[in-house]
């Protein structure tokens, strides 16, 4: 039985066309699948960059509760302050000590990651502003954390709380890692307070992720 010429024209077209929507079909497939694909792998990167600020949380408050004396027997220079002819920054254990770091840093600046605000600035809270100034942190270095150097750094804020006599220090910690992928960046802060001034022991009075 011989088919009309008209169905011989029709079928070379509508093949065409089938293989044509297969094809379009098939690059949506794939390109669902590379978004997928991205989403994950920003998602996956975030939450590794999170993990790594939290795993510098830790390694600040190791560094605040250091001793004026390194295992060595060698001077620990971010527990003392020295004499007048010196310059570095450390953690205070007085107010006497408080302002003669504020005296050194200007007053709100911060150098190797300590930090004496004399004021309350709103724009502590925003990522922006830590980013801008990671040259003046503190560095992780990669045998504290997994992650490599120059990935992660950390600020120490150091705030009196109570009177001259009865001095206890607040600690606000921000901690900032860089992620693999570029641009990816968190910034983590925290507070810490000891339960007395004297007292190697203490609590986390807070815990949140900075954005802008």
């Amino acid at each position: 039985m011989r088919h009309p010429a008209h169905c011989k024209g029709f079928a070379l077209p509508t093949m065409m066309l089938m293989l044509t929507l297969a094809s379009i079909a098939a690059l949506l497939g794939l390109r669902n699948l590379w978004v997928n694909e991205q989403l994950l792998n920003t998602q996956t990167d975030q939450l590794r960059t999170e993990h790594k600020t939290e795993a510098v949380l830790p390694v600040a408050l190791a560094d605040i509760l250091g001793a004026a004396i390194n295992t060595d027997g060698t001077t620990n220079l971010r527990h003392t302050a020295g004499n007048n002819t010196q310059s570095h920054a450390f953690f205070p254990a007085s107010m006497a000590e408080y302002d003669l770091l504020r005296q050194r840093l200007n007053s709100g600046a911060c150098s190797a990651g300590i930090c004496a605000p004399n004021t309350l600035d709103a724009n502590v809270t925003k990522a922006s502003l830590w980013k801008a100034i990671t040259a003046t942190a503190m560095p992780v270095n990669a045998s504290d954390t997994p992650y490599g150097n120059n990935t992660a750094w950390y600020w120490v804020e150091v705030l009196p709380s109570g009177n001259a006599s009865n001095t206890t220090f607040i600690y606000r910690i921000t901690a900032l890692a860089n992620g693999v992928m570029p641009g990816s960046t968190t910034v983590l802060q925290a507070i810490w307070v000891r339960n007395t001034p004297t007292t190697n022991t203490g609590q986390w009075r807070s815990w949140h992720v900075l954005h802008d």
